[in-house]
């Protein structure tokens, strides 16, 4: 009775101790990618506003911009596939309620260029900038968490 106790607190204890590592292990490569990401996001809306404008009248800069927001959408993606540790699966989730958003104004971008409707409201009408902010506090958060 006694080797069947201990075998199951060895086993027990090991699970548990195999699950801490995973997490650390998680951890320790989601918080670069999770800053790389909102990084990215954060660059991304720097850039798009100046070439949204000129790529209403240049079919270089058009090209350039759908080129864009097209590695955006594949950014999301990839973030979407990210593993959090348990510890930041909260932060996660609102980063992945934003993206929601986020591709959604991609996509409406995106429908814009294909059907030759750039314009130069469109970038304020598709609210595609409107949720970057919140990235910001989003990005805090999970530096606070990984220190």
């Amino acid at each position: 009775m006694k080797k069947i106790m201990i075998t199951g607190l060895l086993t027990f204890t090991l699970l548990t101790g195999c699950s801490a590592v995973t997490d650390v292990s998680n951890g320790l490569k989601y918080v670069p990618e999770a800053t790389d990401y909102i990084n990215d996001v954060q660059q991304f809306a720097n850039d798009i506003p100046a070439l949204a404008e000129t790529a209403i009248t240049d079919q270089t800069a058009r090209i350039e911009l759908e080129k864009l927001l097209k590695e955006m959408k594949s950014d999301i993606q990839d973030f979407k596939e990210l593993t959090p540790p348990s510890m930041f699966e909260d932060v996660h989730n609102q980063v992945i309620e934003h993206n929601n958003a986020f591709q959604e104004g991609i996509d409406n971008y995106l429908t814009a260029i294909k059907d030759g409707a750039l314009n130069k409201d469109l970038l304020e009408q598709s609210g595609l900038l409107d949720d970057v902010a919140v990235y910001t506090d989003l990005l805090n958060q999970i530096k606070k968490l990984g220190e």
